[in-house]
Parts: C-alpha cells; structure tokens; sequence
C-alpha cells in the first residue's frame, strides 16, 4: 500500500490510552480534591473574618520613615559615643572613655594575663 501523503507520525511515542488514563487522572484529581479536603480540614468550613486587623506587637520595631537620616542620626550619635568622655553608670563608677584614649591606656597598661610585646 502506497502512501499518498508524505507525512507520517513517530510510531515510537507514547500511546494513546496511556495518554487518556493520565487525562482520567487527572481529572479525577481535580474533581476529588476539594471533596476530601474538608475531610481532612474541618475547620476550613467555617468562614470567620476578624472584626479588626491584629494589632502589632509593642515589641515590633518603629517603621522607619526616612532611613537615610535614621542612618545619618546612628553614625552621628556613634561618632560622639566613641569620641567623648560620659557616665555609663555613676552609682558603680563607670565611665565611657573615647576610644583613642582607651587605646592609648591599653597600651601603656597592657591586658592581664597577655604576654607583654
């Protein structure tokens, strides 16, 4: 038997009811999951909406409006912080020292227990 037309098809693929038993899966699938769901979750049947919105916590951080300033007002107060003398607590005698002055008093004591250099 001549054929009259030149195409043919891969007689290698798949087969045609293997395709329509996936296709009957399939649907199956998609018909059987919202019946047994509630099977499984009963407390998706019940449709409660909140009267409000949750409140946020008072331990949730502040949003911050302007984070470029926010960062600018951190590195300003870091930058006094490091460079000027303060109390850190005056009723046990603890002082804030800036830190070149720190240095420069490690260096000239040295640490406890540190070989010396």
């Amino acid at each position: 038997m001549a054929q009259t037309s030149g195409f043919d098809f891969e007689r290698s693929d798949i087969a045609i009811n293997a395709i329509a038993w996936i296709a009957v899966g399939l649907g199956a699938f998609v018909l059987l999951v919202p019946l047994v769901m509630p099977l499984i979750f009963p407390q998706s049947l019940h449709h409660a909406s909140p009267a409000a919105r949750p409140a946020l916590s008072s331990s949730a951080p502040p949003l911050e409006i302007a984070p470029a300033d926010e960062l600018e007002r951190a590195r300003r107060e870091d930058a006094e912080a490091t460079s000027t003398y303060g109390w850190v607590d005056r009723e046990r005698g603890i002082v804030r020292v800036p830190v070149k002055r720190a240095t420069e008093m490690l260096l000239r004591k040295g640490l406890p227990g540190w070989p010396a250099p």
